[in-house]
């Protein structure tokens, strides 16, 4: 027998659903949607996302929006769509806790069977609702997809180049930490400090390749030029991928992307992860506006956001660089995700961690980096 594979729409959470079809759904079962009036538009964005064809999705839909505070009304319109001899699985996580209820009690008149996706636990929750509490009848099995970043940031409905533009770094695991430990044990000199923040100013956004000598020498476009460049680069033991020219990608790498690199091949073997990438670009749809994400890791179908920071300057910054993290989770990548600051900076009293968490952000400092301190 084809089974019915229900969900309950949900606009902030809608991992359970995703996983829950992707694991429970086989070749010619069906998949219904339950939504409020108000949710109703994201049931297209799902039947696209899971790759359906409309001739294999039910959908029931509340008709007014006060329809969402009656049980009743929930229950009656749940019961007007289902059939006896068909056979539904119903995820229970998902909508409202009011929604949830009248949706267990309105399928437990028909052939149904109970579940609940546990995405922090990364399992699936298969419940008998009986009088018996007991016998101990529930059974737990563990999602086994395994998904991407591309996959976690799609599913959050964001337009991303995760997977299509996957972008690898550019130097070395070896090379990025000798460019840790030039920038940590020894400190550049003023004249390095000046001649990095005139590239970071005013080079770090062009898209094109720079010929070093008209860097150096007149600047590029009625830019000021790089003094003391050359210098820098046989200081830090820099050889360019083409003579003679620094690429747009080495540009970033020289002004702060190696710390971006660090911590990638950092998470990469502390943390195992099931997917990551750097440098990430993301956009709402139909926004023009996008933001870029320094480091981003998927590990067991949970996404990992990483801004990655050299130095602050001041508490006002610190607060600054922890209320843009904080927000970008809230309003773009959901707040199932976690977020955290990576910084070379010396939180040696813990107040700057502190002002962190209170926000919902972890920070690992220099000494959590170099010390090795588990990531969580």
């Amino acid at each position: 027998m084809n089974n019915t594979i229900v969900n309950i729409i949900d606009r902030e959470n809608p991992l359970p659903l995703y996983l829950f079809v992707h694991e429970m759904r086989r070749e010619g079962d069906r998949v219904m949607f339950v939504s409020a009036k108000g949710d109703a538009d994201r049931i297209p964005f799902f039947v696209k996302l899971l790759g359906l064809d409309d001739g294999e999705v039910d959908s029931i839909v509340m008709q007014h929006q006060s329809d969402e505070l009656s049980y009743e009304m929930i229950c009656r319109t749940i019961i007007g769509h289902l059939e006896q001899g068909r056979h539904y699985l119903v995820n229970l996580a998902g909508g409202s806790r009011y929604m949830t209820l009248a949706v267990q009690r309105s399928f437990a008149r028909f052939d149904a069977d109970f579940y609940y996706t546990k995405t922090r636990e990364n399992v699936i929750v298969n419940t008998i609702y009986d009088d018996s509490i007991y016998d101990n009848d529930d059974v737990i099995t563990p999602i086994r997809h395994r998904m991407t970043v591309g996959e976690l940031l799609t599913v959050n409905g964001l337009k991303n180049d995760a997977d299509s533009g996957k972008r690898a770094p550019i130097r070395s695991v070896e090379y990025t930490e000798s460019m840790f430990r030039k920038f940590t044990s020894r400190p550049l000199t003023a004249t390095d400090q000046a001649t990095l923040a005139t590239l970071r100013l005013h080079y770090r956004s062009r898209r094109k390749s720079m010929s070093i000598k008209a860097l150096t020498t007149t600047g590029l476009s009625d830019r000021p030029r790089v003094e003391n460049l050359e210098a820098l680069l046989a200081h830090l033991h820099f050889v360019p991928q083409n003579e003679g020219e620094l690429t747009a990608d080495e540009v970033d790498y020289l002004t702060g992307g190696w710390f971006e690199e660090y911590v990638y091949h950092l998470i990469e073997s502390r943390v195992h992860p099931d997917d990551i990438s750097i440098g990430v670009h993301i956009a709402r749809e139909g926004s023009a506006h996008n933001n870029e994400l320094d480091v981003v890791f998927a590990k067991n179908n949970q996404l990992y956001v990483i801004e990655c920071k050299t130095g602050v300057d001041s508490n006002r910054m610190f607060n600054e660089i922890v209320y843009k993290v904080c927000a970008l989770r809230e309003v773009l990548l959901g707040t199932t995700s976690k977020s955290y600051i990576f910084s070379l900076i010396h939180d040696n009293d813990g107040r700057l961690r502190q002002v962190a968490r209170l926000m919902g952000v972890g920070l690992y400092d220099y000494s959590n980096i170099v010390e090795g301190v588990p990531f969580s």
